[in-house]
Order: C-alpha cells, then structure tokens, then sequence
C-alpha cells in the first residue's frame, strides 16, 4: 500500500485550522529532515502571537512548534496546559527527545487508547525500542502489520528493531521496503546506505547518502560518510563538498572538521603531483625553438617579430593575442595550433594551470587551524577497512585511538585481528602503543 504521510510543508499543515496528531506526526517529519522547512517553521512559530487562531488552538501550535524546533523545556511548559490525547502526544514527544523513554511509552499509550491509529502505534513501538523492550516493539508492530495498516514509517521502525538484535540483513531488507513506500523517507534512506557503506558497497551507499545530504541537522553524519565514500574513490572535490556542507549545519561538528582538512590535504598533495610530473614533462618540449619546426613563412615571421622563439614561448599566448597581431591570420592559427596539439599542448595553457594552482590555494584558505585541536586519524594511512572500524568506535584522532586497549578493539563487531596488527604496526613506528588493560 502506498505511504500516506510522505512530502508536505509547513505551510500545508498550518493551513488546517486544528491540527491532529497525524498532522503533528507530518509536521515533526518536514522540519525535522528539511531546513529550508525547518525555517519555515521558526518563522511561524515567532509570528504565532498575531494569528488570529482561538487560544485553546494557539496554545496547542505553541506547545507543537516548540517541539518541532527541539525547544524542550518551553514546549514541556506549554504542554502542561494542554489535556487529553494531544496533550498526552506531546508530553510523549518531548520525552522522547530528551531519552526519558519509559515516560514516553507511558504518554504515547495514554494518548492512543483515546485516539488509536496506525502511526501512534509505531511511535510506542519506537519508545519501547528505545526503551530495551525490542521483543514487545516488534510485537505491536506485527501487530499493526497483520491489520493491513504498513506504512514506511513501520518498516523502518522495524529494521531499527531488528538491527538491535544484530540481524542487520533483515533490517536492511525492512529499510528497502520503507524507500518502496517512501522513496523520499531520509532515516531509512540513513540506515539502508549505512549498511552498504560498511558492506562495501559504494555505489549504493553514495546514492543513498545524498537523498539526505543538506537536509538538516539530524542527517550530519550521513553528509560526513558521504564525504569519507567519496574520498575513498578519489572525487576530493565532491568529498571536500560533503564535509563543507556538514559544518554549515553543525558548526561544531569535530569529526566533519578533521576530515575536512585531511581532504584539503590530499588534494594539496594531488595537484603538488600532477604538477611536478606535468613539469617534467613539459620541461624537454617548453625548449624546443620554433625554427626546428616546419612552418609557414608568414606564421615564422609574425612568431619572430613576437619575440616566440620557443614553444614555451607560444603557449603563453592565447588566440586572441595571435589574431591581434597585424598580419596573422586564421591559416597561421590554424597552423599553429595542429602543431601545439602533436606535442600535446595548446594556447593558453599557462593560463589554465595558474587558475588550478588558485583553485588550490583558495581550498587551503580559510581557518581550518582553529578548527583542527588534534592530529586526525586519517592523517595516519590506514586502510579503508581500519578506518571504517574505527569510525564504527568514534575514534577520530590519535589521542580518542591511544585511550582504547586491544581488548576493546577486539571486543567491537567486526574489528579482527588484521585491523589490530595494522594499528599496532603504525603506532610503534611513532614509537607508542594502545593502552594497556587495567
């Protein structure tokens, strides 16, 4: 069956003038995975004083807004006021987002015997997930699932139960039936590309990471996984992108910084490269003399009375500095340029190198020094399946990796002993080890 709460606005929900908890549920999705919404709704939620609305309904927007835009203690003030099952919902809601789960299960169960739907019965489902109940979460949701009610909001909360009980395959299989539904559904487009990410699966993971790119806050980290993926396969400009778009969302993120400026380095290190071998390899055609080559008469001379006495001298020419030399024509350009081409050269082409030498530096640029407080992990080569583990444990620098032992590496899914002899190797070459177990 098709999903019903998929896309709509700030705007479209407002416009009712109450508002149920199907759309409450509506409005938590669009602000919570879309900024440009999410402003939408702060805009509105500052405007609320001046609509002319009953005040029973003005103070429920207030309640919900606050809640939308994570403004706990105001929206739990509000909610105070607010009695019945959308009183219930929002008390829930807000325990949610605070991790008090068990008083979330206890409001959300109030709130649905009043008012039982489908997607209330998922939200239990979420808090007693949350909670460490996962056998009686998956019970409700089979539950529902068995009254013909699936939606993709189900079936993700079902994989998220499912992966709690390390069965990552059928999570993954859940995840895909939640895009089915909802192809624009962001957290199982997350978890699905997540697992593909680890699996090795790249491809799939990329385009399922860039569904959620930019699309706020909750979604951070799949703009830092889409950036490390990238990176992996050599596209610095699409990854140096990702990590940029992460700290405009959460400045403070410390991850998205440090690979940020590994980023920026390796393609520091890419165009130091291609521009030493490029040198070499210019240098032996850059001296040839024009002379040693066949060409018109009138082309030698107008080249001659340039002062072009050498192939390096040419290509700092462009076309139009040709043409705007009396006498030289199209034919000698013409001329000109099948020559340049057989030695793979062009007009010009000093030009186009001096504007990637300043692309370059324009990446170095900026403040990457005060966001960087310690050497990142990247920094040390290790290889992609190293790194990933030790994503996996949030070890992003060299201080967050010497705090662990190698019994808590070991002890990480996943984490075999090859990872840990790399590891080793690299630290006693710095001549330091792992913490030694207490």
């Amino acid at each position: 069956m098709p999903d019903t709460n998929v896309v709509c606005t700030v705007d479209e929900v407002c416009a009712h003038p109450q508002l149920t908890a199907d759309l409450i549920f509506k409005l938590r999705r669009v602000t919570r995975h879309n900024l440009q919404e999410r402003n939408a709704l702060q805009s509105r939620h500052s405007a609320l004083a001046g609509e002319a609305l009953p005040k029973e309904e003005r103070d429920l927007r207030q309640a919900i807004f606050s809640w939308m835009l994570l403004r706990l203690d105001e929206a739990e003030q509000a909610a105070k006021g607010i009695s019945g099952p959308l009183g219930h919902l929002l008390k829930g809601g807000v325990a949610m987002d605070r991790h008090e789960y068990d008083s979330a299960v206890v409001h959300l169960k109030a709130a649905n015997e009043h008012s039982p739907t489908a997607r209330l019965s998922v939200e239990i489902a979420a808090a007693l997930r949350s909670s460490g109940k996962v056998q009686e979460a998956l019970t409700a949701l089979d539950r529902v699932e068995k009254q013909g009610k699936a939606d993709a909001d189900l079936f993700f909360e079902k994989g998220r139960c499912l992966e709690v009980q390390g069965v990552q395959e059928s999570a993954c299989t859940c995840y895909e039936k939640a895009l089915e539904l909802d192809p624009q559904h962001s957290n199982a487009a997350f978890r699905l590309a997540y697992y593909l990410d680890l699996r090795g699966e790249d491809q799939k993971a990329v385009e399922l990471y860039k569904r959620v790119t930019g699309q706020g806050p909750a979604f951070v980290s799949a703009m830092v996984n889409l950036g490390l993926l990238l990176e992996d396969t050599e596209d610095l400009d699409g990854a140096i992108a990702s990590f940029k778009e992460a700290l405009k969302v959460d400045p403070a993120n410390r991850r998205a910084a440090l690979y940020l400026r590994d980023a920026v380095e390796s393609i520091d290190m890419y165009y130091d490269e291609n521009e030493r071998k490029e040198n070499e390899r210019l240098e032996s055609i850059l001296r040839i003399p024009i002379a040693d080559f066949e060409l018109s008469v009138r082309s030698r001379n107008c080249l001659a009375k340039m002062n072009v006495r050498a192939i390096g001298d040419l290509v700092r020419k462009t076309d139009q500095e040709l043409l705007s030399y009396k006498n030289f024509g199209e034919t000698s350009l013409h001329e000109i340029r099948n020559l340049l081409e057989s030695k793979g050269l062009r007009l010009g082409m000093f030009k186009e190198e001096e504007a990637k030498r300043a692309r370059a530096q324009r990446l170095r640029s900026g403040n990457q020094q005060d966001l960087m407080l310690s050497r990142a992990i990247t920094e040390l080569e290790f290889s992609v399946r190293c790194r990933k583990c030790m994503q996996r444990l949030n070890i992003e620098t060299l201080g967050d990796l010497l705090e662990k032992s190698e019994a808590d590496l070991l002890a990480t899914k996943n984490f075999g002993q090859t990872s840990l002899n790399e590891i080793k190797a690299k630290l006693t070459e710095m001549g330091i080890t792992l913490r030694q177990k207490d």
